[in-house]
């Protein structure tokens, strides 16, 4: 029973009857003409077209002509004539998509393809269905039906005209071949009848032939088992990971395609030992291979350590010193290297052929390479599943290690200033107390440790900046660099009145970055370049940006003290300073905060600089952007 999804029954059965008669016709044709009668006239009957056309194509030059058509009147112009493919726009698309056209409406047809009206005149049918009629995979022509009122098309007559292109196709085909199986019937006769004094010669002949075609046809056979299964074994090697899947996967198939024995041998120390083969190998040489056989004793050894797959015809057994072997025929190695050394091998033997053929020898060698890629990946997989899992296992470890640092960190600070606060305050209360009895070296004395307490509270802060820097969350935003370094300069101006600073700030770009964390950067550095100039009369401050490609480069340099750069690696460290006191004070942890968060940014940090020349940090942000919040 004929059925189309949606579609009820009722006026589905016309055209399924309709359908049931093309089909039954169809079966007894044998020629193109009566397939395209047995099918055009019932398809414009059932649909009510005024016309109906099949237009065939010529695969060899693309041309189209017209194998038969209805309705149509002698002399009036039509969209359907012959000629190539292309000058048709409909039908060139039908064919490209592979799929029907259906136009319902007045102007429809015209306004998808507004060329073809040149074609006829002006004359244009009202309704049109074009099907395309493809024959493995390639265009065979089209039907066409044209109505002159408009025709809606529904989903039982759609169904109908596709099963129809459908069965026309097929129709056509199958009379084709029978035209050419005629012709060639008819050609094989002729030449039978003219060569009848020759009967004998030639039925030798053809018996050679068929024992030929026999041969030809077990060896396709063979092929394409062999292709079957190697393609089974591609798609395995391609995704799996272990090592015993991978060799049973390829012993299997040398197994299936080539009836070989074989044996995956694996090296421990200075012997190699059986550790895969198939079901069917000798019981005697794999008790011999499993206990350990050391592969330097025969000439497949020496052949194997070239790297290469190596084959031996005409396998003895004696004087390749393994005995057990003496019911292979033929044998076969694939070696599998790593890091110079040969740490597994291959072996196949042949029971019923004394010569490896080049078949064989082609995909054992097809075999060998695909696991020896196989067994490369896996190693590799195991290697970054091992190194992804110590990864983590130390991110962790340094997680919890800064988490740690960062508890202690803050708890120290704020453990400190309370004593350090208390010793400032009896400071002050000595001083009071003792007043004018207070002579002038208990005075430098007292003056000392209030000096050291200070440097322990600068020093407290600056740690607890430092944990404050670890522990900042980011809040990316678009960051104008330009204001960002006018309010730097602005912060800075009332304690330079008395200095002499020239500044040659650049154009700086707008990055994606947290405000407040690139202020407090580009503060430590611009106060640090001031820091290390207060002995330079005019101080020059030059901030410039860099567009490195994927990120930006920011530079602060100075006319300072500069640095000795065999020590710049300590810079960045917590508590590093490369000068005294007396040259620039400092606690050595503001460029620790800097380097902070400019991690936290994605970027890095840099410095240059020469003893007495000056010196240049920098920075650099990602364009996308901080990674993390």
């Amino acid at each position: 029973m004929i059925s189309s999804p949606g579609a009820d029954f009722g006026p589905f059965a016309p055209l399924a009857q309709n359908l049931q008669e093309i089909t039954e016709a169809l079966a007894a044709t044998t020629t193109q003409r009566e397939v395209i009668e047995i099918v055009l006239t019932p398809a414009v009957r059932a649909l009510g077209a005024v016309a109906g056309i099949v237009l065939l194509v010529d695969q060899a030059d693309q041309q189209m002509r017209i194998a038969g058509s209805q309705g149509y009147q002698d002399g009036v112009p039509t969209l359907w004539q012959d000629g190539p493919v292309e000058q048709n726009a409909l039908i060139a698309d039908i064919l490209r998509m592979k799929e029907a056209r259906y136009f319902e409406d007045a102007g429809e047809l015209k306004a998808a393809y507004p060329q073809l009206e040149r074609r006829t005149g002006g004359l244009l049918p009202v309704a049109n269905a074009t099907l395309p009629m493809f024959l493995d995979h390639q265009p065979l022509g089209v039907i066409v039906l044209d109505f002159t009122e408009p025709h809606t098309f529904t989903p039982v007559e759609r169904r109908f005209l596709t099963i129809l292109s459908g069965q026309c196709a097929v129709a056509l085909g199958r009379a084709e071949a029978t035209r050419t199986l005629e012709a060639r019937v008819e050609e094989r006769t002729r030449q039978l009848e003219e060569q009848t004094g020759q009967l004998q010669a030639q039925t030798e002949q053809l018996q050679a032939q068929a024992r030929q075609l026999e041969e030809r046809t077990r060896q396709l056979e063979d092929e394409r088992t062999a292709l079957e299964a190697f393609t089974r074994f591609t798609e395995v090697v391609g995704s799996e990971t272990d090592v015993q899947v991978l060799v049973q996967q390829a012993i299997t198939l040398l197994r299936d395609v080539s009836a070989a024995d074989a044996v995956y041998l694996e090296r421990g120390g200075e012997l190699f030992r059986a550790t895969v083969w198939n079901p069917q190998f000798d019981a005697g040489l794999l008790t011999r291979l499993q206990a350990g056989f050391p592969l330097r004793q025969s000439s497949l050894a020496l052949a194997l350590r070239e790297n290469h797959a190596a084959f031996i015809d005409h396998w003895d057994a004696a004087a390749q010193w393994i005995e057990e072997s003496g019911h292979l025929r033929a044998v076969a190695g694939y070696p599998f290297f790593r890091d110079g050394e040969m740490e597994s091998v291959l072996l196949v033997g042949l029971r019923t052929s004394d010569v490896w053929g080049e078949r064989p020898k082609g995909i054992f060698r097809a075999v060998g390479r695909s696991l020896d890629l196989a067994l490369d990946r896996a190693r590799q997989a195991r290697t970054v599943t091992a190194q992804r899992d110590a990864l983590d296992v130390r991110t962790r470890l340094l997680e919890d290690s800064t988490q740690e640092l960062q508890s202690f960190s803050y708890s120290v600070s704020h453990d400190l200033r309370t004593p350090v606060r208390h010793m400032i305050g009896f400071l002050h209360l000595a001083r009071k107390s003792l007043g004018d009895r207070l002579d002038e070296r208990s005075a430098h004395h007292l003056g000392v440790v209030e000096q050291a307490g200070g440097q322990m509270n600068t020093l407290i802060d600056a740690l607890l900046d430092v944990a404050r820097a670890a522990q900042q969350a980011l809040r990316p935003t678009a960051v104008d660099l330009n204001a960002l370094m006018a309010q730097v300069q602005a912060g800075l101006t009332p304690d330079l009145m008395t200095r002499n600073v020239q500044w040659e700030v650049a154009s700086l770009p707008t990055v994606q970055g947290d405000w407040d964390a690139l202020k407090q950067v580009l503060t430590q550095l611009t106060e640090n370049a001031l820091k290390f100039t207060r002995t330079r009369d005019p101080a020059t401050i030059r901030v410039w940006a860099e567009d490195q490609g994927e990120a930006w480069g920011v530079f602060v340099r100075d006319n300072g003290l500069g640095f000795d750069p065999h020590y710049q690696d300590r810079l960045f460290n917590l508590f590093q300073r490369l000068h005294t006191t007396d040259e620039a004070s400092g606690t050595g942890v503001g460029l620790a905060s800097v380097r902070r968060l400019i991690l936290k940014h994605g970027g890095r940090v840099t410095a240059e600089g020469q003893v007495g020349e000056g010196a240049t940090f920098g920075f650099t942000l990602p364009k996308v952007g901080p990674a993390t919040l």
